[in-house]
């Protein structure tokens, strides 16, 4: 079994994670992170390898768990679980940087990231992460959120891939959140992105 025994500071200050909880919970999501981590490196070794081949030795699944995107998934791990919080920025952050790995394309402007992505094992544990980063006022349906913006529940999905509403999805109900905040934001720009 793999432990962590990283420092971070949280809104409590400074603590060790260590204890069987913590190492239940990345143990838990222990084969998600390995699965996400090797994705990213295989990729990321196919384009090193096209760009010159001897630039790299290969990495085990060890040094990748200590690398960044490792560390940011082990985070993520524990923030979904409750066994961590940090500021809702630098959860954003954290999930921001790992999407962007996954997702962003050489040569594109942007990334996307399919709605399918959601129901696997790393989305259900980024979306728990993100979810548990909101305090519930700060979140609205999608109902409420096309009730305020005056616009269809559709559109307010398209806002969502489109980012320009951001969200959260909570994993135990099911049920997506649009960041009020965002909602705000839009009416008072009085945007219209049809």
């Amino acid at each position: 079994m793999f432990t962590i025994h990283h420092t971070y500071r949280g809104e409590e200050g400074v603590r060790r994670a260590e204890g069987a909880g913590v190492e239940a919970t990345v143990s838990q999501w222990q084969s998600t992170i390995d699965d996400a981590l090797r994705v990213v490196y295989s990729a990321h070794h196919r384009l090193v390898s096209s760009l010159f081949p001897g630039a790299q030795r290969p990495l085990n699944i060890e040094e990748l768990r200590q690398g960044r995107l490792g560390n940011d998934l082990q985070r993520l791990a524990m923030l979904a679980s409750g066994d961590l919080r940090e500021p809702r920025e630098q959860v954003n952050e954290r999930i921001d940087s790992v999407l962007q790995l996954l997702f962003w394309a050489p040569m594109a402007d942007d990334y996307q990231v399919p709605r399918s992505f959601w129901e696997t094992e790393l989305g259900r544990m980024i979306s728990m992460a993100k979810y548990r980063a909101y305090e519930p006022s700060e979140l609205v349906s999608i109902g409420q959120a096309a009730m305020r913006l005056k616009v269809t529940r559709p559109t307010v999905y398209r806002w969502m891939d489109e980012k320009h509403l951001d969200y959260v999805r909570d994993d135990m109900s099911g049920r997506t959140f649009v960041v009020l905040e965002d909602v705000e934001q839009l009416i008072d720009q009085g945007a219209n992105y049809d």
